[in-house]
């Protein structure tokens, strides 16, 4: 049985979450970092199992008009079990509940039919989004 808590976790339990996914290889960020920048999300949940973290989501918001959600993350061994449809529909209720207009989503690459089956669909070609990448 999975249980979620709408909670940060402490960085002990999400640190090896973190490490799993890779991302990390990019960043390279230490367990200080990646604290404060979950901490200083606005909507968070966990996925727990027998009381070890095996999935997590955030989104960041200025409360009324716009969220994100980042970092759906989990951990390999549980995949395909539901628990990335469950976060993602319990970040998203939490964006809507609390009156956010428009949630939008940062995802990896080749996530888009998991994301479309979340309700999720692509920008429009006229409406692209684009990052901002230093100039060297």
């Amino acid at each position: 049985m999975i249980d979620y808590k709408n909670t940060i976790p402490p960085i002990e339990q999400y640190w090896p979450l973190f490490q799993s996914t890779g991302w990390n290889d990019i960043y390279q960020a230490d367990s200080q970092t990646i604290e404060r920048a979950i901490s200083n999300s606005t909507f968070a949940v966990c996925a727990y199992s027998e009381g070890k973290l095996v999935g997590f989501a955030r989104a960041v918001s200025d409360g009324v008009l716009y969220a994100t959600i980042y970092d759906v993350i989990v951990v390999p061994e549980f995949k395909c079990q539901g628990i990335g449809s469950a976060l993602v529909s319990n970040i998203t209720k939490q964006c809507k509940d609390a009156g956010v207009f428009s949630v939008h989503l940062f995802a990896a690459d080749g996530t888009e039919p998991f994301y479309n089956q979340q309700g999720f669909k692509a920008r429009p070609p006229n409406m692209p989004g684009m990052r901002y990448e230093p100039i060297s």
